[in-house]
């Protein structure tokens, strides 16, 4: 059994969600879990300063409902933790796709800046949002699984939820529409990820993967279309 540190882990979700038991078993060596349950979020950002202005310990970490912290990385997050020596570190999440992990493609090596001291950290964007840290941030060997899709259906309807939000945040900041990316961005994308970056290599998932994440930047193109069209 885990001793626990001085780390807060918090862990927005949705009501009823059947996937937290296991992100919240997960961090469990954390001297507290923070569990916050919302119907719906307009402004992921803001929704993750706030939690933060909740958190006691210095430290947090942000983990998603969909996740599972790796067992082999609480050491590491303990000497982290310990040396102080940090103001914050990227975290390496692995996607799980029909109960296989993905290996290659543009989820083959994401690195997300999740944990950081409470002091330091920020969050930007209301959707797609990204942390920022005031201080000095390394690189670690923290691994967490991502058990975001359980069904093709399911992940279309999210890329199309989250294309919609994007699209919408970018007309709202005046961001230009260019019919060229309509065109290219998403073929180029789906060549990067599937061949450029190995994506064939995870079979059937790494193809569908590909199509997919290629589906969401067409998506989000043509939503912003619509809503140029519309002001027009």
């Amino acid at each position: 059994m885990y001793t626990t540190v001085e780390l807060s882990i918090i862990i927005i979700t949705r009501p009823n969600d059947p996937l937290l038991a296991k992100a919240k078993k997960s961090a469990q060596f954390a001297n507290e879990v923070l569990v916050i349950k919302k119907k719906s979020i307009a402004d992921f950002a803001l929704t993750r300063n706030q939690a933060l202005k909740m958190a006691k310990h210095e430290w947090v970490l942000f983990l998603d409902s969909d996740e599972v912290i790796s067992p082999t990385s609480v050491n590491e997050i303990k000497k982290i933790i310990a040396e102080n020596k940090l103001d914050g570190v990227y975290i390496n999440r692995q996607d799980i796709f029909y109960d296989k992990p993905l290996k290659f493609g543009e989820s083959g090596a994401i690195k997300l800046l999740r944990m950081g001291k409470k002091s330091k950290i920020t969050w930007h964007r209301p959707i797609h949002e990204v942390a920022k840290i005031s201080g000095v941030v390394g690189k670690s060997n923290i691994k967490i699984l991502h058990y975001a899709h359980l069904s093709l259906k399911e992940f279309c309807d999210s890329i199309t939820n989250y294309a919609e939000r994007e699209a919408n945040f970018r007309y709202q900041q005046d961001q230009s529409f260019y019919l060229l990316q309509l065109v290219f961005y998403p073929w180029g994308k789906f060549i990067f990820n599937y061949i450029i970056r190995l994506g064939f290599l995870d079979g059937w998932r790494g193809l569908c993967y590909a199509i997919i994440m290629s589906l969401h930047s067409l998506a989000v193109r043509v939503f912003q279309y619509e809503l140029e069209h519309a002001k027009s």
